[in-house]
């Protein structure tokens, strides 16, 4: 009985903390958006996302750039077959992120993941699985005059993450946009 009662009393309590929050507002709430981030003036912001097709055994990687504007500077996908972890695209996403900076001449970037243990990978330097990727990405980064990685959650990364869904259908390989967004991904030209 006094468990019982505890239990009782344990929801009630929980039942008022959640009255009291503030209300989230969530997809398909009327006010709610994606947002993309801009990064700060005169930085390059690339967002990037992986994506497995697990029926084909395909792994893809995507990365969308964008100027401080939000204007789009050009975006590429790699297609790889038998790579099917998860984390370990996400590490060739940011690796990807370098190779598509150097495509478009951007000297300062800001590389933007939805993967938290990439991030501290890339930003610590710990070794993992994706050591040798992470070992790649710092080297490569070296090239360049300014190399920030962060993490921003989905909702704000969404370009990259559809770009990387859809270059799962692409055949193996790397594939480049530099003037136009790829068909078929919505990528605005302008974010408002």
């Amino acid at each position: 009985m006094s468990v019982h009662l505890f239990v009782e009393r344990y929801v009630a309590d929980l039942g008022q903390a959640y009255a009291h929050q503030p209300r989230r507002e969530f997809p398909g709430d009327d006010g709610w958006a994606p947002r993309w981030i801009p990064p700060p003036e005169g930085v390059m912001k690339i967002n990037v996302d992986a994506a497995v097709s697990k029926n084909t055994g395909l792994g893809a990687v995507a990365a969308v750039a964008r100027n401080a504007e939000g204007v789009f500077c050009g975006a590429s996908a790699v297609v790889l077959p038998g790579k099917t972890d998860a984390e370990t695209l996400e590490a060739l996403a940011c690796r990807e992120a370098l190779s598509l900076a150097q495509d478009i001449n951007a000297r300062r970037i800001r590389v933007a993941s939805d993967c938290l243990n990439v991030v501290r990978s890339t930003n610590q330097g710990t070794m993992g699985v994706y050591a040798h990727v992470v070992r790649e990405f710092k080297e490569t980064a070296r090239e360049l005059d300014e190399v920030v990685v962060v993490h921003e959650c989905r909702v704000s990364n969404k370009e990259a993450h559809n770009l990387a869904r859809s270059s799962v259908l692409l055949e193996h390989g790397r594939h480049v946009w530099l003037l136009a967004p790829p068909v078929g991904v919505c990528i605005p030209s302008v974010i408002h």
